[in-house]
Order: C-alpha cells, then structure tokens, then sequence
C-alpha cells in the first residue's frame, strides 16, 4: 500500500508510532483496530496517560515520542457537558491543549477531533463552511471552539476535524453510540414514538467512512476542516429515509414531526465539506452513506 500521509512508511524493519487518546471509546477504539497492521499503535489507558494532567502528558509523550497523535479522548455527551461544564472544559479543552503543547515539544503531528456542534447558534442555513461565523449555544460547542483555537494557537500545525453526528450499524461487535440507525430500530422493535424536529439541519456520517479517512487527514496542512457526510434534509425527513432504506415498517406511523422545536430559529449544523474535497478526502451523502453502509458493512471479525 503507497504512503497517503506525512509520516515515514512502514517497511519490514519499523513502522511509524502513532498515539491514539481513547482508544476505548466510539471512534478510537475502530481507527485503533484499523490502522494496527499498518502502524506501531501506542493505546494507552485513561490511568496509563491521563489528559488532566499537564506533566503526566508532556511526559509520556516525550518518552514515547510518536510521530503523530489521534486525539479523540473527550467528553461528547452534550447533555452530561452542560450539566459538568467544568469537568467538560477539562477534557475537552484543557486536554486538548495540552496534548497540543505536549506534541509540539516531540516534534508530533496532531490530529484532533471538534465537532459539528461549533455550529449550533449559527444562524445562516444551508451547508456551512469552516469560516462561517459561530456562536455556540451550548456548553461542548463552546468548549469545541475553544480547543480548536486554543490548539491552533499551541501549534498551528495541528488538524482539527469537525465530525458530524456518527453511526455504525446496529449489530456491530464494537462499541456502539446512540446513533441515527440504533435508535431507529430499537424504536421500531420496541414500538415507541419518535419526535423529530423539522427545523434541524445536521450530517450524520458512517464511522467506518471516517475511520478510513484518518489516515489521509493526518496529510492535511494545519487548520480546521469540516470532516462527515453532507445533508440539505431536515432531520424529521433524514429520519424518515432512513428507516426505509433499513427496511423498517411503517416509519410514517411511529416517527413524528416536531414543527415547534427550533421554529423560532432553525438549528443548522449542517456542514459544507468542498475544503477537504479538495484534498481528495471525500463523503457521501448522509442518506446514500446510509445506504451504502447498509449495501456493503464494514466486517471487523
């Protein structure tokens, strides 16, 4: 397989040391499990390097001196967030910059993971682009906006990838989220009603489609960049598309408009990803990911 990113190509002798920071959880657990043939992965527990602790992380990564760094330990549960702002400015900010301050001493690519939710507040509709004004609403958006800067700052080097909502299939064998495609089945078998909103404008992106990206990312020069699946739909509709395309019955019968939730000002985080096209990282539509995922799943056995 030819190189696709800055790092040195493995070859019989050494394989380049990437770091990834949760590796445990939603995302990191599969770029770990995607990249381990190709790398030298160090996947360290949260006892092992603990991102609150400013010398605990500037030494283990200058001990281990990786040539890059997946950052995708943080906080991501909005909820949990605004309830514990300032256990979420310690993760997700905190953590960040210190991991940036500790990478730029090793001389140490960084990839780190924002979010779409930089984006709630904004008033404009339509796919918005990195540049696009923003106003958070809420505490991680906030706390997302903050590490990017604060991480550009630290190392303007570093890349920051904006994901959208993510999802993998639900019989998946690793670790699952509350995503688009669980929460539709399980209300389905379950018989419950979902409410969604008609005045919500987001991405959802198959995790798989992510992961196999990373690698390509870490070639990226430094800044900030939309990175998931496009959507010109409001969510009530995207619900309802891809209960279809999952073959589930009735969807019109259990799936619900909500006309009054964010009637006053439509809640957009839909994104605009031609920057990354241009670097020849591409996705899907949300809705054809949907159903490409569906077509042709990632095997991970």
């Amino acid at each position: 397989m030819a190189c696709t990113s800055r790092l040195p190509c493995q070859s019989n002798k050494m394989k380049a040391k990437i770091l990834i920071t949760g590796g445990s959880g939603f995302l990191g657990c599969r770029v770990a499990h995607y990249l381990k043939e190709k790398y030298d992965l160090l996947l360290p527990t949260h006892n092992e390097l603990h991102i609150s602790h400013e010398d605990a992380v500037k030494a283990y990564i200058l001990e281990h001196r990786p040539e890059a760094v997946i950052h995708c330990a943080a906080l991501s549960n909005t909820w949990y967030c605004e309830q514990h702002p300032e256990e979420s400015h310690k993760t997700n900010v905190q953590g960040t910059v210190r991991i940036a301050k500790a990478c730029k001493l090793a001389g140490a690519k960084l990839l780190f993971m924002s979010s779409d939710q930089v984006y709630n507040g904004t008033p404009m509709l339509g796919p918005l682009g990195e540049n696009a004004p923003l106003q958070p609403v809420n505490i991680y958006g906030n706390h997302k906006l903050e590490a990017e800067q604060r991480a550009q700052r630290n190392l303007p080097e570093s890349v920051g990838l904006r994901l959208t909502w993510m999802y993998d299939l639900p019989g998946s064998r690793m670790k699952l989220n509350s995503n688009i495609l669980v929460n539709l089945q399980k209300a389905c078998q379950d018989g419950s009603v979902i409410n969604v909103a008609t005045h919500e404008y987001r991405g959802v992106t198959y995790v798989w489609d992510v992961v196999r990206n990373i690698e390509k990312a870490l070639s990226l020069p430094g800044g900030i960049y939309n990175f998931g699946s496009g959507n010109t739909l409001d969510s009530y509709s995207l619900h309802l598309e891809a209960a279809a395309a999952m073959n589930l019955k009735e969807p019109e019968k259990w799936i619900h408009p909500d006309r009054e939730r964010f009637s006053e000002q439509p809640r957009n985080l839909a994104m605009d990803c031609s920057l990354i096209e241009k670097h020849d990282i591409h996705f899907a539509d949300s809705i054809e990911g949907i159903k490409e995922a569906l077509l042709r799943p990632y095997r991970t056995e």
